[in-house]
């Protein structure tokens, strides 16, 4: 077989490997069916948009809350929490949370069909979905701390919630002219408040607070887990040769030796 520079595609030289043809491609297939086989540029196109969904989902909504917020318009429709299975995230975040759902599937079936095709063991494709595993053991144990500290919070020991429920229930007996009142004198004063960030908390239910822990436990982790899973499917998986047979290397490029031999 005779190697001519851009035989595969003209518009895109550096493509050497006839498999990795860009109108070989069936995205659905690649995506979606586990059962089948990716070839390597296939696998590359397809990781390259779930990274850049993810990456694009977060960062541009968050930059507009962020201009938004310095422009002065109230973020209290960005930052609504928006309940999602078991999560609750920002209303800004939510096509964020719900493509990362998606992707956790995609990726998985990508990284099974390129094994495959590499002659590797699919079983591998597992590694993709730790960092799944391990955010959802580590919100798991979130929930469960900030359950504990609700109860802790409003066991009748704790004075502070004690004195929180009092004047509560003041403020419902007195109306709202007497509770306009104490608000007003309590500002003055500027004498026992307590922290703002805590008081915030003895506001909210054991739900939303149980909720709440378990995300700031499990998203740091998951992060980390994926960036480490990233590293994985870059440094190892992108760069299986078709076929499993050759040199581990970055992108369709074959030597017109290898090309000959049929590799």
């Amino acid at each position: 077989m005779e190697y001519t520079a851009g035989a595969v595609d003209p518009h895109r030289p550096w493509i050497r490997d006839a498999r990795d043809a860009p109108e070989n491609m069936n995205w659905w297939q690649t995506l979606f069916n586990p059962f089948g086989k990716t070839y390597k540029l296939h696998f590359t196109r397809a990781w390259t948009l779930m990274f850049m969904g993810r990456l694009l989902l977060y960062v541009i909504p968050s930059f507009i809350a962020f201009v938004a917020g310095i422009a002065g318009v109230s973020s209290d429709g960005f930052n609504k929490p928006v309940n999602l299975m078991l999560f609750t995230v920002p209303a800004v975040l939510l096509p964020f949370a719900l493509f990362t759902l998606l992707t956790e599937y995609t990726s998985f079936v990508v990284h099974v069909r390129r094994l495959t095709e590499a002659g590797r063991s699919a079983f591998m494709a597992v590694i993709v979905l730790v960092p799944l595993l391990l955010g959802l053991i580590a919100y798991a144990l979130g929930t469960q701390a900030g359950a504990a500290q609700y109860r802790q919070m409003h066991s009748p020991a704790n004075s502070e919630a004690v004195e929180t429920r009092a004047e509560k229930k003041g403020e419902e007996e007195e109306g709202e002219d007497a509770a306009s009142k104490d608000t007003q004198t309590a500002a003055a004063g500027g004498g026992g408040a307590r922290d703002p960030r805590r008081a915030a908390m003895m506001q909210m239910s054991e739900r939303q607070l149980a909720m709440q822990a378990g995300m700031g436990m499990a998203f740091p982790i998951w992060w980390l887990a994926s960036f480490g899973a990233m590293l994985w499917s870059l440094m190892y998986v992108a760069r299986l040769p078709n076929g499993g047979e050759g040199k581990f290397r970055t992108g369709s490029h074959m030597t017109p030796e290898e090309i000959a031999r049929g590799v």
